[in-house]
């Protein structure tokens, strides 16, 4: 009888896709995503992709830490007159990326078993030398 109030399960007809840089603001973004995966190899995280993007969302970096898979948002801004790069990741911001990974699990089932989290990297100041924040398990 209210069939209409159940919450659809989350699909996505088109398979996770790989986005590239295009203009300008994207460009520094790339630059900073290039900056936090440096930072995350040097701590012993291995990269498995980057830039996967559905209709609903977008993962920055998925990299397995160990045996865990992760997904990470990063986060740049060049100041924190607004509250800085870490406070940018709004509960909004979060729903997104859950529901993209959502999808990637649907689209590469050979991930489905694997133990896995959302860490932030936040950059802040000049992307020459940004200060970075590495966040681990956000929504945990």
């Amino acid at each position: 009888m209210f069939d209409w109030l159940r919450k659809p399960k989350i699909t996505d007809d088109a398979p996770m896709r790989r986005y590239t840089a295009r203009a300008a603001k994207q460009l520094d973004g790339a630059q900073a995503e290039a900056l936090a995966c440096a930072h995350l190899q040097k701590q012993g995280l291995k990269l498995i992709d980057a830039n996967l993007a559905c209709t609903r969302g977008e993962i920055d970096l998925l990299m397995l830490d160990g045996h865990t898979l992760v997904f990470i948002e990063v986060r740049w801004r060049k100041n924190a007159q607004f509250g800085g790069a870490a406070a940018s990741v709004t509960a909004a911001k979060l729903k997104k990326l859950l529901t993209a990974c959502e999808v990637f699990f649907q689209n590469q089932p050979k991930w489905r078993d694997q133990p896995c989290r959302v860490d932030v990297v936040a950059l802040e100041g000049a992307l020459s030398d940004p200060q970075i924040d590495w966040l681990k398990n956000v929504t945990g």
